[in-house]
């Protein structure tokens, strides 16, 4: 843990002529919460060891990106909401164009919001067919391609990041859900991004899907040659065949992203213990299955039902129950597996 969060101080290592302004700082502004106080620790730190005015140029830059999007976002923290993504390069009447913008009109029937690179093509097939109220853009600043799409281009939620590390962060911390439609380098870029931060468990667990126009097969090579070829070399797990869902069909592509959050709501670590918040409790027979099944993937004790655990968790989730398990974090791949399966015996329990 960094020593800002557990020294009383926060000081310890600035240089001491700083040291008062740093305090009063934290009384005005940090002094309820560690986070806040860490933030501050490390800006001053940052101002007062000697960094290249290009260093602290791109960190300024980068820290006010992300206050930027962190605002934008807020008000919409209450809802769900799909990333898709795809190629800038598309055409309006391109067979691939029409079906991303059905499948994000129909998300959005569904009550999902939409995230966009904000661009042309596919990203703009996604807001439009969402539309501009349902619809988040986060354009990149680029000498080519990356104009905003007429949807968004006006927009509230349309920002523009300088870094694409910035605007990744938003990709995936806002979004409930993946949709990848066929695109170039910048696409498979944030294919294996996504799949890397499931498949590692940095990223809370997300339905990702490889959407395609009928008859098109641009995932089927990725599908049935490179991830079939990743496990037979045994460089992925099978497991890992599970993060993603292949499809040509709009309702099979809604339906797999909204049965995902059928009794599923989010998900935490607390220490060495995942946390699997669930909209409802699970019956004591559908808990006792759900360990059978996956007793293996555990690296100790059993999955339990706990409520208002534990005490420092987000007060606007104390009543939600909640499924702690004790993951072997060589496993973190099966979590949507034990997500899906969660729903299935909830709605097993209500039939």
């Amino acid at each position: 843990m960094n020593s800002e969060l557990t020294d009383p101080s926060g000081l310890e290592g600035l240089p001491e002529h700083i040291h008062e302004h740093a305090r009063k700082l934290i009384a005005d502004y940090a002094h309820d919460s560690p986070y806040k106080r860490a933030i501050l620790v490390e800006a001053l730190r940052l101002i007062s060891d000697g960094y290249s005015n290009g260093d602290i140029k791109m960190l300024a830059k980068m820290l006010g990106e992300l206050r930027k999007g962190l605002d934008v976002f807020q008000p919409y923290q209450a809802l769900r909401k799909v990333t898709v993504f795809g190629s800038a390069r598309t055409k309006t009447d391109d067979p691939r164009y029409i079906q991303t913008m059905q499948c994000a009109a129909a998300l959005k029937d569904e009550g999902f919001m939409i995230i966009t690179g904000g661009g042309g093509g596919m990203m703009q097939a996604a807001n439009e067919g969402a539309g501009e109220k349902n619809s988040f853009a986060i354009n990149i600043n680029l000498p080519m391609e990356q104009q905003p799409n007429p949807i968004m281009a006006d927009s509230s939620r349309h920002f523009y990041c300088q870094y694409f590390f910035t605007r990744k962060v938003f990709f995936l911390k806002e979004s409930d859900a993946v949709v990848l439609t066929p695109g170039g380098f910048g696409t498979l870029d944030e294919a294996f991004e996504t799949l890397t931060l499931l498949q590692t468990g940095r990223n809370p667990p997300v339905p990702v899907v490889l959407l395609e126009a009928p008859g098109d097969d641009y995932w089927g090579p990725f599908m049935h040659s490179w991830m079939r070829r990743l496990v037979k070399d045994g460089l992925i797990d099978a497991d890992d065949n599970n993060l993603l869902f292949h499809t040509d069909s709009v309702e099979a592509a809604t339906d797999h992203i909204k049965e995902f959050y059928l009794n599923y709501h989010s998900f935490r670590y607390v220490g060495k213990a995942v946390l699997l918040r669930i909209l409802e409790p699970l019956s004591e027979d559908a808990l006792l299955r759900l360990n059978a099944e996956f007793s293996d993937v555990l690296s100790d004790g059993k999955i339990d039902q706990v409520f208002r655990w534990p005490k420092s968790d987000d007060h606007c989730f104390d009543h939600l129950p909640r499924l702690r398990l004790r993951l072997d974090r060589h496993r973190m791949n099966v979590l949507p597996q034990i997500i899906r399966r969660i729903n299935m015996l909830f709605q097993q329990d209500h039939e």
